[in-house]
Parts: structure tokens; C-alpha cells; sequence
């Protein structure tokens, strides 16, 4: 390697551009410029790196010209050893994002090898942080990627999952049983450190703290997904590194009893976590997809089935015939609805109310959800030979009162459940239909004759699980109007009466809604109902006919909450959209546009302060930059600066409204004032730092005092960098791309 001498120069090497530098070089054309900045536009990358990739060059191409040009050394790294107190001087993140490596010091100098000797600003952060003369050697992109694999260690777990935040504090996993197997543990050994279980037992924890019903952690291409559903919707919370998914799988195998060797077929198991002196029980199931194993947690609250009958949200008609129902000795009472809709829940109530010494009541269960002493609790296993029907047969020999059966799945368990109720037995089960009407045509088609049918069926509920309106930021609805507009097709409701929304807050996540509730509809089958079921009428002559009898339609029972204020229209025409003609559709549709479109509607994408309504259709997603400053001069020069640049610009005057589009439309990066009204930067960082949901998203805080104690500070608030004002454009264009070019994204051309 040519033996140093100084050409660290103060002012840097002549500021050209890389694309007019390999013009002048005759490396590419301008015509190959142009298409790479086209190309450029739409993809994150660097110009250099677009066109090695459109086939005009290479990088050692590339590497020789910047020689020539810039009258630098041009080395390569293949075989060069790199000490490691050398490399302990360059972080490892610095030498990616800029592609650089340091190779040797000489005579008080650092040589750096780099692809690029153009990145001016990554020569500025190199001597701040090194504090030493810089020896500038450029060398061919491939060989600086190689030397940095070969000479930084793999980035570490507790790198990669971050500083422990607590939310793991007080999770224990109640009966943890490991993995014995000799060819497995290294892998074991990788799950046992402290970063994995502490991040899994974090992921758990948090889903608990946000009642999420399950946990799907999603494998990618680059990265993994983990999502929640939490009252009944999907959410997003994070992306991870590709190279923690591994451990983090076989982590809850380990904790589930699950084969970790097993990653090409589908798996089952089951765990317990305590949290606070709270059990929860978790179903969990994996299954090979195209990026690796996908995940799914099911938690169950154990205290989810402790509700009484009063308090599953039935009219006060529907309580009165569903009481009457299950105090009856004989018969069959059936709970519809889809995956999801809190049946088994109802289940559990009914039986908590029937529960006495006096009774025997057995259950058949897939799997048994919830444990209730005094009841004799059976869990079906078909490897086993255990199905609903064998259980079913089973269990009826065991002299029962009342019968439980999860769920009638097909003809036999049907027929066994409907002999049991003409035998003197109560018997409740679920069955998968849209509306209570409809189950009989279900059972019909399932093979039960018509007779038996009317004679032992007594009451059919309906159901669906809608979200509630969060308590604490319950506000009037200023679009009452435009509801019923929409509610003219369907009912011709008070004019004198209000409705309610969220308007979101903290508590909610901004989302305006807070746990859930039952919408219903009780079929009972009453001796007109009975008559015309032994003509097998179809599901609709059933509901006409009940309908005269005082009926009350999932639809018209979840308008009826919206009107006590406690869910939204728009939640229940999502869950159960009433039925209406062809001409009431168009009406509706109509009401529901203008709605949406009417300023401060919500939508399923609530507007965002200083964000334009995307495009119905649009080929290019830009990148989203959230920018907060109370000073409207400083957010429309930032907004400039990266609009120019191709980022999607998202603003907020304080922390409070910072924090709500934070969570609503997960910025890839936010730029902070460090003081501001109602709630200030230090505040904000604060708070997206103890979310799961917000903790990784990088965060650039804003401030005019240049001293080492506000840097500590701010640094130790969680902030991943820092700017002084007034704010060099370059200068942050190039923090923002250590941020969201890993390696090799966006240059400026």
C-alpha cells in the first residue's frame, strides 16, 4: 500500500457530484446519468450502486476513476489484515452507512479505504469522532463490504433488540421445560441469553399491557414484522432485524414445548406467562412460510370469562328470553357468529349462572379456554381418538345435567348433540354462521330432520364483538347529520339525539376506541317459529316471522349502543353491515363518501396535521419524515428541504400532536424541537422510547444550545442524534441517511 502523506485537506477535495465526476472520467454517459436518476426517484439507493446494477460499470470501474480524478490512492482490501484497535476507532454503523473502513494508522494518520471520498460529511463525523488526520485511499465497494464482515463482529443481540426499557419487569414463564437434545445446543445456548429472553418476555408483556388477543410475528425478506390484534383489529408494532428471528422462534418453542429442530412442518404448544400476579395462558402455533417460520400467539385472559350474564351488553328483552333459555332442563341453545366473536365467552357465562352443586355439567372443549371449578372440563384430542363426537358420547355416560360442546363442527356431532337434548339434557355449542336465522338452515344441511329440530332447538344468539369508544376522550360527534343521512335507508332514527366518537388520546393509542362489546340478536323459538321450521323455510322466512315477534337484528342492536354512546356507527356497519336494497346502497355509499371526505371525519387513515390526502392510487411510497416545531418558519424550511428530496413530510407544532401521528402513521424518522408548548421534546423522546410500538424509530432532536452537558442530555433521553440550529441542509440530509440507508441508500446527485 502506498506509504501515506497528508491529503487530509481542511477544505475538502473539489465538491463534485459523483455522476459529473464519471462523465468527465468517460466511465458512463449522460444519458446513463439521467436513467439513474430517474431510477433514483422511486428506489432508495445509491447513485453509484444504480448503476453498477443497470450494468454501465462496476465498482472497481468506479473506484479507478475516483482515483484518477481525485488524484487519491486506489488499493484493495482482499488480503489485508485489519488490527483490531484500528477498527475500535470507526463505529461499526459509521463504516456502513458511509461505506468507508479504517486499514492502518501512519505517521499520526488513519488511512481510510472508501468507496466513495465524495461523502464530505462522513469525513467530517470521522475526525470528530477520531480526532485524528485523515489518509484518504479509495477501493472498489465489494472489497470495503468484505473487509467489514471479516474485521467487526456480528452486531450482538442486545445491540440489535436495544436498552432494556423495564416493560419485561415481573414476566415469568410459570413451567418452562427445555429442550435435552445434544444437535440443538448451540441454538439453546443463543436463546438463553439475556437479550432474547429479555426481548421475548418484553413482546409478551406489552401485547398483555395492550389486552392483544395474539401476537403474529411475520418473517420477511430484510426484516420481521410483529404485529398485535388488539379488539379485534390487526396493528402493527415494529419491524426487527432479519438475524434475530432465529432465536426469537426457538425462544417461544422452547417456552411452549415445541421441537425446535422441527422448522418444515407446522407446530402447536402451549404456555403460561405471569404477569403481576396474573396467569395468562398462551396458544401457540407455527408454521413454515416463504421467509422462514411465522408465529402466532393466542393469549388468554383467564379472568376474560369471569363476566355475569347482565353484563354481556343483551338488550333488556334479550336478557329476559336468554335467562328463560338456560333455566330451561331439556333442550339445545345455540351461539353463532365467526371466528372471533366471543361465543365461547357467552358459553362460559351461561355456565358460570347455571354452575350450582346441585347440577353435573360436563364439558367437550378444543381447547379448554378457561377453567371453572366445579365443572368437569374435558379437551378433545384426535391423535388420542378424542373428537367432539367420541367426547360427546363419552361424556353423556357420565350422567350430566348440562353439556358443553365447543363447537358442532359436523354431522355426527350435530346429530349426538340434538339426541342428548330429547334425552333430558341442557345442551350449549356453538355453530359457525353469519345470523341466528341462518343456523337452521346450517343444521339442516348437516342432517338433522326438520322435527327434531323444532323440537328441541330453544333459542339461537347471534353475535359480533365491536369495538367501544374510549372513555377518556369520549366527545360529541360533530357529523351527527351525516349518520343520519346514512341511517335513512335503514331506519328513520331521532333527529333530537347525538352520537358519540373518540376524538384518541394517549391511553388509546389515538385510535379513539378502548376494549370491546357484544352486539346481539336472540332467536327464540317460539311455537309460530316452530311451526313454519317443520316446512324447512328458508333463513329469511325465519327472520321475517321473528322479526313480528319483537326480533332485534345484529344491525339495528349495534345502532342502538351507538345511540347509548357506546361504540360508532362506523364500527357497526363494519361488523355487521344491515342489509338493504340496491337503491338504499347507493344512498348509502353516497352518505358514507361524504362522510369520510368531510374535514376532522374518522377514517380508517385519520388525516394528518400537514400532510396532503394521498393519492387513491399511487406507484411510489415515500419515505415519512415527521418534523415537530412550534415555529412555523422553521417547519416550512424542513419541509422544503426534505420534500426536495423525495420524503413524504408529516408536521406537528408539539409533542402532543407529535405523539399521535407517531402512533397512527409510523414515521420512518422524526425530527424534534428540543422546546415546545404543552408537551417538549425531551418529553416526546421520552415516551416514544418506552413503547414497544414507537421505541425504534429513530429520532433527531433539534436544539440552539451547543454544549456537552444538553448533548449528554439529550443523548440520555434517547435520542439517536442530535442537530444545532440553524440546520445545515446537507448536513441533514446526511444524518437522516445514516438513519434510512443501511447500507447503501440514497445519495444526493
Amino acid at each position: 500500500m502506498t506509504t501515506p502523506t497528508d491529503n487530509d485537506p481542511k477544505a475538502p477535495l473539489k465538491r463534485k457530484k459523483l455522476g459529473e465526476l464519471l462523465i468527465y472520467a468517460g466511465l458512463i454517459t449522460q444519458g446513463n446519468l439521467e436513467e439513474a436518476l430517474k431510477i433514483q426517484k422511486s428506489q432508495k439507493k445509491k447513485i453509484g450502486q444504480i448503476l453498477i446494477d443497470m450494468g454501465v460499470t462496476s465498482d472497481e470501474q468506479i473506484a479507478k476513476a475516483l482515483s484518477s480524478q481525485l488524484k487519491i490512492p486506489f488499493v484493495r482490501l482482499n488480503d489485508v489484515q485489519i488490527p483490531k484497535e484500528i477498527i475500535a476507532l470507526v463505529p461499526q454503523e459509521l463504516a456502513e452507512n458511509y461505506m468507508l473502513i479504517p486499514v492502518r494508522e501512519v505517521k499520526k494518520q488513519l488511512v481510510i479505504a472508501m468507496a466513495n471520498p465524495l461523502e464530505f460529511y462522513a469525513l467530517d463525523d470521522l475526525r470528530f469522532i477520531t480526532q485524528m488526520k485523515l489518509f484518504l485511499t479509495v477501493a472498489p465497494q465489494s472489497d470495503i463490504l468484505s473487509a467489514i464482515g471479516r474485521s467487526y463482529p456480528r452486531k450482538s443481540l442486545e445491540m440489535e433488540l436495544g436498552p432494556d426499557l423495564g416493560l419485561a419487569d415481573g414476566v415469568e414463564i410459570v413451567g418452562q421445560v427445555k429442550e435435552k437434545e445434544q444437535n440443538v445446543q448451540d441454538l439453546l445456548n443463543l436463546t438463553e441469553q439475556p437479550p432474547v429472553v429479555r426481548f421475548t418476555n418484553t413482546v409478551l408483556a406489552d401485547a398483555i399491557r395492550l389486552k392483544a388477543s395474539d401476537v403474529h410475528i411475520e418473517p420477511q425478506k430484510d426484516s420481521v414484522v410483529i404485529r398485535y390484534r388488539v379488539d379485534g383489529i390487526m396493528r402493527e408494532i415494529m419491524q426487527i432485524d432479519k438475524q434475530i428471528h432465529l432465536s426469537l422462534v426457538s425462544r417461544i418453542k422452547i417456552i411452549s414445548n415445541m421441537d425446535i429442530s422441527i422448522r418444515r412442518k407446522p407446530q402447536d404448544g402451549r404456555a403460561q406467562v405471569k404477569v403481576a400476579d396474573k396467569r395468562y395462558d398462551l396458544r401457540v402455533s407455527t408454521i413454515p412460510a416463504s421467509f422462514g417460520e411465522k408465529v402466532t400467539i393466542r393469549i388468554l385472559n383467564p379472568s376474560a370469562g369471569g363476566l355475569g350474564v347482565e353484563e354481556l351488553g343483551l338488550s333488556e328483552r334479550d336478557l329476559k328470553h336468554f335467562g328463560e333459555a338456560i333455566a330451561r332442563p331439556q333442550g339445545i341453545i345455540l351461539v353463532t357468529g365467526p371466528t372471533g366473536s366471543g361465543k365461547s365467552s357467552t358459553l362460559y357465562t351461561a355456565l358460570k349462572r347455571l354452575n350450582t352443586p346441585k347440577v353435573n355439567i360436563v364439558t367437550v372443549e378444543d381447547p379448554v379456554e378457561f377453567e371453572i371449578t366445579g365443572i368437569n372440563q374435558v379437551q378433545i384430542n384426535p391423535k388420542a381418538g378424542i373428537t367432539f363426537a367420541d367426547g360427546l358420547r363419552s361424556i353423556l355416560r357420565q350422567d350430566p345435567d348440562i353439556v358443553m360442546v365447543g363447537e358442532i363442527r359436523d354431522s355426527e356431532t350435530a346429530r349426538i348433540a340434538f339426541q342428548a337434548a330429547q334425552t333430558g339434557h341442557l345442551v350449549l355449542s356453538t355453530l359457525h354462521t353469519n345470523d341466528a336465522p341462518s343456523a337452521v338452515t346450517r343444521l339442516l344441511d348437516m342432517g338433522v330432520d326438520s322435527f327434531v329440530i323444532a323440537d328441541s332447538l330453544l333459542a339461537v344468539l347471534g353475535q359480533r364483538l365491536v369495538r367501544g369508544i374510549c372513555k377518556k376522550c369520549k366527545t360529541v360527534d360533530p357529523l351527527t347529520p351525516q349518520i343520519f343521512e346514512q341511517l335513512a335507508p335503514i331506519i328513520r332514527p331521532d333527529r333530537t339525539k347525538r352520537f358519540w366518537k373518540g376524538a384518541g388520546c394517549e391511553a388509546c393509542q389515538y385510535t379513539g376506541y378502548a376494549g370491546r362489546l357484544g352486539i346481539f340478536e336472540l332467536l327464540m323459538i317460539t311455537p309460530s317459529i316452530k311451526e313454519i321450521l317443520a316446512k324447512d323455510v328458508p333463513a329469511v322466512a325465519i327472520r321475517k316471522a321473528a322479526e313480528k315477534e319483537g326480533f332485534t337484528t345484529l344491525s339495528m342492536d349495534g345502532i342502538t349502543k351507538a345511540f347509548q354512546g357506546l361504540t360508532t356507527i362506523e364500527e357497526v356497519f363494519r361488523v355487521a353491515p344491515p342489509e338493504y336494497d340496491e337503491t338504499s346502497q347507493e344512498s348509502l355509499d353516497a352518505a358514507v363518501e361524504c362522510r369520510i371526505s368531510e374535514p376532522g371525519a374518522t377514517a380508517s387513515a385519520p388525516e394528518v396535521p400537514g400532510q396532503s390526502p394521498p393519492s387513491c392510487v399511487a406507484s411510489v411510497h415515500p419515505d415519512k419524515i415527521l418534523v415537530v416545531d412550534d415555529n412555523q418558519v422553521i417547519l416550512k424550511i424542513l419541509k422544503n428541504i426534505l420534500e426536495s428530496n423525495n420524503y413524504l413530510v408529516m408536521t406537528a407544532l408539539n409533542g402532543i400532536e407529535a405523539l399521535k401521528i407517531a402512533y397512527q402513521e409510523k414515521p420512518v424518522l422524526i425530527i424534534t424541537d428540543y422546546m415546545m408548548p404543552e408537551m417538549d421534546g425531551m418529553t416526546l423522546i421520552k415516551k416514544l422510547k418506552s413503547q414497544l410500538a414507537t421505541r425504534f424509530i429513530p429520532v433527531i432532536m433539534l436544539t440552539s444550545k451547543d454544549e456537552v452537558d444538553t448533548e449528554v442530555e439529550i443523548i440520555n433521553a434517547g435520542a439517536d442524534d442530535y442537530l444545532t440550529k440553524p440546520v445545515n441542509p446537507k448536513r441533514l440530509l446526511a444524518r437522516i441517511n445514516r438513519f434510512m440507508n443501511r447500507p447503501g441508500s440514497t445519495e444526493s446527485e
